[in-house]
């Protein structure tokens, strides 16, 4: 697993996390789950500066799809972009959903 470093305090919290959620889980996932899917047992990080593409990407990716949670919770007002609007489309059939209903919200994104 690799991430973008941010800098040092949030880096240390970053590490943490990712190891709590590798060897504990969370209130969703057993943490068999993300021992299937991570790569490794400790996250990598990177300096932004060296440009990953695949780094850039989510970052093109994460930014609309966040964006769009806090629209439709009424936290921040529409600023219209298109742009954004287009991204959360294409990534919509990515989300994880419940089988029976395949309801998205709960599930495959979660909003506290």
């Amino acid at each position: 697993m690799l991430a973008e470093s941010r800098g040092g305090n949030e880096d240390t919290q970053l590490k943490e996390a990712y190891k709590r959620v590798y060897n504990a889980g969370t209130r969703y996932r057993e943490p068999e789950f993300f021992q299937d899917v991570l790569s490794s047992k400790e996250i990598k990080l990177k300096l932004k500066r060296n440009n990953i593409a695949g780094l850039q990407l989510a970052d093109i990716m994460a930014h609309p799809v966040k964006q769009s949670i806090l629209r439709e919770n009424k936290k921040i007002p529409d600023p219209g972009d298109i742009f954004g609007k287009r991204i959360c489309e294409a990534v919509k059939t990515k989300y994880n959903k419940q089988l029976y209903s395949r309801r998205i919200e709960g599930y495959g994104r979660i909003f506290m």
